[in-house]
């Protein structure tokens, strides 16, 4: 289940016609989570750091079953993630009364698929462009939704806003680079870096603005382990800010996509916040779907490196704007409604 604050969504939604069992959901986005966890512990850190290392032939055996089993992770997380999608885009677009918005949302969808299958196959820049441009217009989607709400409180909004915003602005980032080497400009596009690192601040301001919308009404729900596990998180992180700083940079843009321009302890604050309220909503049973959101943001990334890992930013926005809660209440042939607060 997904919090059941989010009960009401806009009078444009209707109950859907597609039933979908919650627990099946549930376990999906389970594996998905798991998949993607194991895949940025092997494939997108422990390998990349295990070749700069001197090792032996255990070592470097290891090293080759780590690549595998990351590898074997990626590729399950990248299907159940665009299992997922569809799922969402099939829900969005069937909800959807107006005619004209239900079309233009098709087209959306149908672009970011095709756009995402041509660029797995070709790797051209042309569907690059064109699946970024899908995935920015479904974000906004998603984000408008929630925020033109009246009946929403400010935490949730603003938590929301900057999620948005900053996916916005690396996509800016990109996008602009995409473009400028299909019309074979030499230049860089305008306040690239400082768009980029806007969008790095919103990423540090939505660690604070998530507690304060998910995880200050919960927080105590994280227990005395959880609040451990994230501390003693915290504290690795900390002392690997200690290291060079080229090391760290390159760690921290192979895991969360930051450059770590700002000082360390604001990073060190808005990720304690975050991981609180990560672990409160995986321990409170009607904020699974929060907690699940949150993790997928996380796992994505600032600046996603791979194709899926966008998929995961629309799966992680949907979630916390309530979209899926609309296919559990169709499986319980429940009003399709919902509304979102930021206290219970």
């Amino acid at each position: 289940m997904l919090d059941p604050a989010i009960s009401q969504m806009s009078v444009n939604w209707q109950l859907p016609r597609l039933r979908v069992n919650a627990t099946l959901l549930r376990q999906v986005v389970q594996g998905l989570i798991v998949a993607a966890l194991v895949e940025i512990a092997l494939l997108r850190l422990a390998t990349r750091i295990g070749v700069h290392i001197p090792r032996s032939e255990l070592a470097s055996d290891g090293l080759q079953v780590a690549s595998f089993v990351g590898s074997f992770a990626f590729n399950s997380a990248s299907i159940l993630a665009i299992g997922l999608t569809v799922l969402l885009l099939t829900l969005m677009t069937t909800q959807v009364r107006d005619t004209v918005a239900r079309v233009g949302l098709a087209v959306i969808s149908a672009a970011l698929m095709v756009s995402l299958s041509m660029s797995l196959v070709t790797g051209t820049a042309v569907w690059d462009g064109v699946f970024g441009i899908a995935a920015t217009l479904l974000v906004l989607m998603l984000g408008v939704t929630l925020m033109a709400r009246k009946d929403v409180s400010a935490g949730p909004r603003a938590a929301i806003a900057l999620v948005v915003g900053a996916y916005v602005c690396y996509q800016y980032y990109s996008l602009s680079h995409i473009a400028y080497r299909l019309l074979d400009y030499t230049a860089l596009p305008p306040l690239g870096i400082d768009v980029l690192r806007w969008g790095e601040v919103l990423v540090v301001l939505a660690g604070v603005g998530v507690f304060w919308a998910w995880g200050l009404p919960r927080w105590r729900r994280a227990g005395r382990l959880g609040i451990a596990a994230v501390a003693g998180i915290v504290v690795v992180v900390g002392l690997s800010s200690l290291t060079p700083s080229s090391t760290t940079s390159i760690l921290a843009l192979w895991t969360t996509g930051m450059s770590f321009f700002l000082p360390s302890p604001v990073y060190l604050l808005a990720l304690a916040l975050y991981l609180v309220t990560i672990v409160a909503c995986f321990r409170d049973e009607d904020a699974f779907g929060l907690g699940a959101g949150l993790l997928l943001l996380l796992v994505a990334g600032y600046m996603p490196e791979a194709t899926y890992h966008h998929l995961l930013v629309i799966l992680g926005v949907g979630f916390l704007t309530g979209a899926f809660r609309i296919a559990e209440e169709a499986s319980d042939r429940t009003p399709a409604t919902i509304s979102v607060h930021s206290r219970r």
